[in-house]
């Protein structure tokens, strides 16, 4: 399984580079796809330096967040669910509209080892800050910058594994995106 992974994360990274042979790092056989969900026990612990680094956040900063801002395990349930669960619904949504079916498989496989990876860069930069290496405002320059880098990252994606034109592939990489914030206004509102 790890060197599965392995081979997954440099075709990520190859693919963002515009490498060519990356897609031969790949499985998107029905199999594939579904190893591709082994990211879900993978990337575990480094979901759980993200929501320890937000609470330390939160309590560090009494004046800026209330105690109930914490991430409790309920939530953190739900985010993880939301993180792993949502995209394939609305890959499928979104491959449906655009007659791209076909290429359901590849963009769920490639788009979830790129979330193993963008979850461990997130890690990253939130141990950063649990290390004292990094304070709350170098904290946001980095997750604003992270912000940037992955819609690049989902627009690649999109890109790389429907075989869209770039324009095609940003309004493609766009609906699950906007599909998930429709979630999270629904789920903060609701």
């Amino acid at each position: 399984m790890l060197a599965d992974t392995r081979l997954r994360v440099r075709g990520v990274f190859a693919m963002l580079a515009f490498r060519p042979g990356w897609r031969g790092c790949f499985d998107i056989t029905p199999v594939g796809v579904g190893r591709s969900f082994n990211g879900v026990l993978l990337a575990l612990p480094a979901f759980y330096m993200i929501v320890v680094g937000a609470n330390m956040l939160v309590a560090d900063n009494p004046a800026l967040y209330s105690p109930d801002a914490r991430t409790g395990f309920g939530e953190a349930a739900l985010a993880w669910l939301r993180i792993w669960a949502l995209f394939p619904l609305a890959a499928w949504l979104t491959v449906r509209v655009m007659g791209l079916s076909e290429r359901l498989g590849a963009w769920v496989a490639v788009h979830n080892w790129a979330v193993f990876v963008l979850l461990h860069i997130q890690a990253l930069i939130w141990t950063l800050y649990l290390a004292g290496l990094a304070n709350a405002a170098a904290l946001q320059a980095l997750m604003g910058l992270y912000g940037l880098a992955r819609y690049y990252v989902h627009w690649r994606v999109a890109h790389g594994a429907l075989g869209l034109p770039p324009v095609m592939a940003g309004a493609a990489a766009a609906i699950p995106l906007v599909i998930e914030a429709i979630v999270l206004a629904a789920l903060a509102y609701g």
